[in-house]
C-alpha cells in the first residue's frame, strides 16, 4: 500500500491521549491503471510514475468513531479535515463507499455536504439449519 498510500490522508482523533476515530483515504489509482490499459510495458510505467498529475479523486477506505464518541462532532471535524486535505492536494472529487444502508447517520452527514447516494448497501441473512435463532439486527441510528 506504500506505493499509493500518503501520510496526510491517514487521520486519528484523539481524546485524553485514547483514540476515538480513525479514517483512512487513498487515492484512486484506478485512474492510473485505466491510462496504463493493463500494460506495464512499453509506456504504463510512465504513467504510474506521473500518477501524482493524473490522480484527482480519493476513496475513504474507512472511517470508525467509538460509539461513545459517536455524535459528539468527531466524525464531522474528519470530514472537515479530509475537506481541507483535499483542497491542498488539488483533489476534485472523493468517495465513501460500502456505507450501510442502517448507517443512518453517515449517509445523512455525507448527504449532508453535497454528496450523492449512488449506491445501497445491504446484508441480507438466511439461516441454514431449520432450529437456529436469527442474529440481533443492527442498531439504528
Amino acid at each position: 500500500m506504500q506505493l499509493v498510500y500518503s501520510r496526510e490522508w491517514f487521520m486519528i482523533a484523539e481524546h485524553e491521549g485514547e483514540t476515538v476515530a480513525m479514517a483512512i483515504t487513498i487515492p484512486d489509482i484506478h485512474q492510473v491503471y485505466k491510462k496504463m490499459q493493463g500494460r506495464l510495458l512499453p509506456f504504463g510505467w510512465f504513467h504510474y510514475l506521473n500518477r501524482g498529475r493524473i490522480i484527482d479523486r480519493v476513496r475513504v477506505g474507512f472511517l470508525g468513531v467509538l460509539p461513545e464518541y459517536q455524535h459528539t462532532g468527531v466524525a464531522a471535524a474528519l470530514y472537515l479535515e479530509h475537506f481541507d486535505t483535499a483542497a491542498r492536494s488539488r483533489q476534485k472529487a472523493g468517495e465513501a463507499s460500502f456505507i450501510l444502508e442502517v448507517n443512518t447517520s453517515m449517509n445523512r452527514g455525507l448527504e449532508a455536504m453535497g454528496g450523492r447516494l449512488v449506491k445501497r448497501w445491504r446484508v441480507y441473512e438466511r439461516l441454514l439449519e431449520p432450529d437456529a435463532k436469527p442474529s440481533a439486527p443492527p442498531p439504528e441510528d
